[in-house]
């Protein structure tokens, strides 16, 4: 699982060299380092398992490049609001992956969030499986809002979530439906596109 951690960040990193063609592949390159570094000094932690970790990581990873090259609308705020939605699987690595990054030049800040009435002040949402049961419900309620769902669920790119994850052949892969991202107002980098394993939908 390690080998599969850094293979896949050096994918993602090798094509993917700017967030709104201002951070520079210096900053990018400087990301992975730190996502590696605390990969690596965590992955001997007791309470967890080296390839649950190591998926974790590397979905933060994804969650940071998913909101990098995903187009906003204009003045959504001060600040980057990515938000998990029911149990968090990340714990503290996704805060330490998350800290002090930035997407088009505004702060990220986490926020954990179990009132669906709250969704619609976030700009990415994860939902977590806890919630997927509630899928039609959260999607509902986000409806016409330019709010990115992301979601680690089989089939749930299906159901209307923008970005789907999942392991396939111990490799983190995505699925993307175009159609959701459009009808939110939002509009997806083709470099991203480029890694999707599949996408739905009439295109942008």
């Amino acid at each position: 699982m390690r080998a599969i951690f850094i293979n896949t960040a050096i994918n993602l990193l090798r094509k993917n060299t700017r967030y709104s063609g201002k951070t520079s592949r210096a900053r990018f390159i400087a990301v992975y380092v730190k996502i590696l570094l605390c990969f690596i000094s965590a992955a001997y932690s007791p309470s967890m398992q080296a390839n649950e970790l190591s998926e974790h990581v590397l979905k933060s990873a994804f969650l940071f490049n998913f909101a990098g090259y995903t187009t906003w609308p204009d003045n959504y705020g001060d600040s980057f609001n990515l938000c998990i939605y029911g149990k968090d699987p990340f714990g503290q690595t996704i805060d330490a992956t998350l800290e002090g990054k930035k997407v088009n030049n505004q702060l990220i800040a986490l926020h954990r969030i179990n009132h669906i009435n709250h969704l619609n002040q976030c700009q990415l949402v994860f939902i977590s499986f806890s919630e997927i049961k509630n899928l039609n419900t959260i999607l509902d309620s986000l409806k016409n809002s330019p709010v990115l769902t992301v979601a680690d669920h089989p089939h749930a790119d299906q159901k209307g979530v923008s970005i789907n994850m999942e392991i396939l052949e111990d490799k983190v892969t995505f699925t993307v439906d175009l159609d959701s991202t459009r009808k939110a107002g939002l509009r997806l980098s083709s470099q991203l596109l480029r890694f999707a394993k599949r996408i739905y939908g009439e295109g942008q």
